[in-house]
């Protein structure tokens, strides 16, 4: 399964790869940030875009993701968990980024509230995801498998930033990528 795993994530970084470059630009990792990826799997893209951060945490629901990303980057501490209850302190992280998961949160309400719980005054939330219209459809979703059987809410860019201002989030932007949206926001 580790094979599959790094093989979909090698795939997923590369057709992103741009915007890799754009999230590490929004993102801009110093020695004295901390950074929380909720849903970064393995770590894959997550070290593209976060390296030079003083620590960097991956927060993922999968096990197997968990022991791969343990595994091939020790140089990141990786939890197993959800979004939704988020196993951190209060204000323990500079930065919190969700690449191309938020759809997969099944309380996306109570994820938001986690994200703004565990952001430091003067954070930065950064959300990557996909438009509803670049959703992969239901025979797609059956073709990879497994892993996207479960819950799926997809949302527009407008959408996620009602959501984000509605969490207290400030500043709250929009921006187009080249597959995807990014949402921004300080706390």
């Amino acid at each position: 399964m580790s094979v599959a795993i790094r093989v979909q994530e090698w795939l997923s970084v590369r057709k992103r790869a741009q915007d890799m470059a754009t999230l590490r630009g929004m993102l801009g990792p110093s020695p004295e940030l901390r950074l929380l990826d909720i849903g970064g799997g393995a770590g894959a893209a997550t070290q593209r875009f976060a390296t030079g951060c003083g620590e960097i945490v991956v927060l993922e629901p999968d096990s197997r993701k968990v022991a791969l990303g343990r595994r091939l980057r020790p140089t990141i501490r990786f939890e197993e968990g959800h979004a939704e209850t988020a196993p951190f302190s209060d204000a323990s992280f500079d930065r919190v980024v969700s690449v191309v998961a938020f759809h997969h949160m099944e309380d996306q309400e109570k994820a938001l509230a986690e994200m703004w719980r565990v952001l430091r005054p003067g954070g930065r939330l950064v959300i990557v995801e996909l438009a509803k219209a670049r959703a992969p459809g239901p025979v797609a979703r059956w073709l990879a498998g497994m892993r996207h059987v479960e819950h799926l809410s997809f949302l527009d860019p407008v959408e996620l930033a009602a959501k984000l201002e509605t969490h207290g989030f400030r500043g709250v932007t929009t921006r187009e990528g080249a597959r995807c949206y990014f949402v921004a926001a300080s706390k």
